[in-house]
């Protein structure tokens, strides 16, 4: 077999090597595309996402005049998730604010009922998410590291080897902003993958039909999952106080 004929055959198998078969047993699994999600980690984001429900809430309420000149209940049952009684309450805020009215009881009024679920998944999620341009980025930065340890030391080879080091620096510093503030990566939440999600529902309904409903998602801190999965425990919150108690919890419990 000829040169040429072995070339041919080199590319149709390359060729070939990426395509699949048009019959399979069972589907092939793929990803989702890329997508962004809110991480819930301060009260601060509770009062965000509070008002931006209430924004929403209110734009469709106004579209037909759904309230009819009636205002909103939203009922406190208490006994819930630290997350989900502030919410309520933040809500409230943020409805009033953008002139909405709410009522103080629920006779005329239409309740707003908040519908609140936590998830928790793998603790080994991660991003897998390529960033291209980053193998390039080191290979450049590798070449110009390497020319700057093989220079010999004299003044005016150190003058110049200082001044490589410094652009080689300014370089890194420019592609790490282009990264992280150009490129959005400054976004992106810390830590690693949250192993806790909570889906939070906001819906109004008027004579049992539906009129308003709102779905949202989002990821929680699993160092605060205390806040979005434990409720209260019957009979009171104990609370830890600093000071003189006696030695005895119960002086110190509310």
């Amino acid at each position: 077999m000829n040169k040429s004929a072995i070339l041919c055959a080199l590319l149709a198998g390359l060729g070939l090597s990426g395509c699949a078969s048009k019959y399979a047993d069972v589907p092939t699994p793929t990803r989702f595309e890329a997508a962004a999600q809110k991480k819930l980690q301060a009260a601060h984001h509770w009062q965000v996402i509070a008002g931006h429900v209430a924004e929403q809430l209110a734009a469709d309420l106004s579209i037909g005049d759904k309230l009819a000149g009636r205002a909103l209940y939203v009922p406190q049952p208490g006994g819930e998730q630290a997350f989900v009684e502030g919410f309520r309450e933040l809500l409230i805020t943020a409805l009033v604010e953008r002139g909405v009215p709410v009522a103080t009881q629920p006779q005329g009024a239409l309740s707003v009922d908040v519908r609140y679920a936590a998830y928790r998944f793998s603790p080994d999620r991660v991003v897998n998410q390529y960033r291209y341009g980053q193998l390039t980025s080191l290979a450049v930065g590798l070449w110009g590291l390497g020319a700057i340890g093989s220079a010999k030391v004299t003044h005016a080879v150190g003058v110049h080897v200082g001044t490589v080091l410094v652009g080689v620096g300014a370089w890194l510093d420019g592609l790490n902003w282009l990264e992280q503030e150009a490129g959005g990566k400054s976004r992106e939440a810390s830590g690693p993958v949250p192993q806790s999600e909570i889906v939070l529902t906001t819906s109004i309904a008027d004579a049992g039909r539906i009129v308003v409903r709102k779905s949202h998602v989002y990821f929680v801190a699993d160092a605060d999952v205390a806040l979005y999965w434990s409720r209260p425990a019957a009979g009171g919150t104990v609370l830890q106080v600093s000071g003189d108690c006696g030695g005895e919890v119960a002086k110190c419990a509310r």
